[in-house]
């Protein structure tokens, strides 16, 4: 499996700059162009003109400012919604409930491994095509 051959582009959306370089670097040992964010308002003006049907985002659950559920709303109302992989620290079935009726493709365990992060990649992107 290569992401490459799946995604044009990734988006890292998390508040720790730690997580986003490291998971900017695991992906761009993939072959993957990686644009990653501070927060969910930065992603969605950049995705005001930028997003295409072959880009996917992984997103941090606990975002600060603008939440995961909002955050996953304003994707759906956009002519293209990518899949969004959320990463979450602790699996609640709640909380899994509400993010992937919300829109999400799928839930990541952190710490995220690399094999089975490039497994959630191709499974979301089997889902939208």
């Amino acid at each position: 499996m290569n992401a490459q051959e799946d995604f044009s582009t990734v988006s890292v959306i998390d508040q720790d700059s730690a997580v986003r370089e490291g998971l900017s670097a695991l992906l761009g040992t993939m072959g993957v162009t990686v644009t990653s964010f501070k927060d969910a308002q930065s992603y969605l003006d950049f995705a005001a003109s930028q997003v295409t049907p072959d880009s996917c985002i992984i997103v941090e659950a606990e975002l600060g400012g603008v939440g995961i559920l909002e955050f996953l709303k304003r994707l759906r109302a956009k002519p293209i919604m990518p899949p969004v992989l959320v990463m979450v620290s602790r699996l609640n079935t709640t909380i899994a409930d509400l993010v992937l009726s919300a829109g999400a493709s799928d839930l990541v365990n952190k710490p995220l491994v690399s094999d089975d992060l490039l497994q959630h990649l191709h499974q979301a992107l089997k889902k939208v095509r």
